[in-house]
């Protein structure tokens, strides 16, 4: 499944106190992510994912994805299995003058069978 959002960043939002959104996702595995932004930020802004308050990308603790023309495309393996299943999307934008907007996409596989179900049928076979 593919999960969406976007985040306009207001002019003059430091890094300190970042605009943020939050999104509802599913249960499953994050296997890809994107960031796109809107053509003429000029590397003023930045954004960053967090699930359950903690910073999962970029991976290194206090960075930023910074703003750019190319978008940014990579593979994970992040496991959601706790609720609440949120993600919460944090921008910056330096930017006097105009607000920018951040676009991040998530694709999350989901299992068939949950792990906790497969290994009762697992026990039941076993049996046999």
């Amino acid at each position: 499944m593919l999960y969406s959002q976007d985040l306009l960043i207001t002019k003059e939002t430091t890094r300190k106190a970042p605009m943020r959104v939050t999104f509802r996702v599913t249960q499953g595995t994050i296997r890809r992510v994107w960031v796109r932004w809107r053509w003429g930020s000029a590397n003023l802004c930045g954004a960053r994912m967090l699930y359950h308050e903690f910073q999962y990308w970029p991976h290194a603790i206090g960075q930023w994805f910074p703003s750019t023309t190319h978008d940014l495309v990579f593979s994970s393996e992040v496991e959601l299995r706790n609720e609440p299943f949120e993600i919460a999307l944090e921008g910056y934008n330096e930017d006097d003058t105009y607000p920018h907007r951040v676009w991040v996409a998530f694709e999350i596989h989901r299992e068939v069978i949950p792990r906790a179900l497969a290994a009762f049928f697992d026990y039941f076979a076993r049996r046999e």
